[in-house]
């Protein structure tokens, strides 16, 4: 998943990415923030859906 971000940073794409997983992705979001590359350059949201699965949107942010 870093790499997919780096890369989006490095081309200056701004697509959004949706992971989907079985656990709170939380942390993933935190790890973002924490990360000299990425740092302040994405919006990160999570809602879990009805049938328990979690679902992240990484939305790189408009500068």
């Amino acid at each position: 998943m870093f790499a997919v971000v780096d890369k989006m940073l490095e081309t200056d794409c701004h697509d959004n990415m949706v992971i989907i997983c079985d656990h709170d992705p939380s942390g993933l979001g935190y790890q973002l923030d924490l990360r000299r590359e990425s740092r302040g350059s994405f919006e990160f949201d999570t809602n879990q859906r009805r049938d328990g699965a979690w679902v992240a949107l990484i939305r790189r942010r408009l500068v």
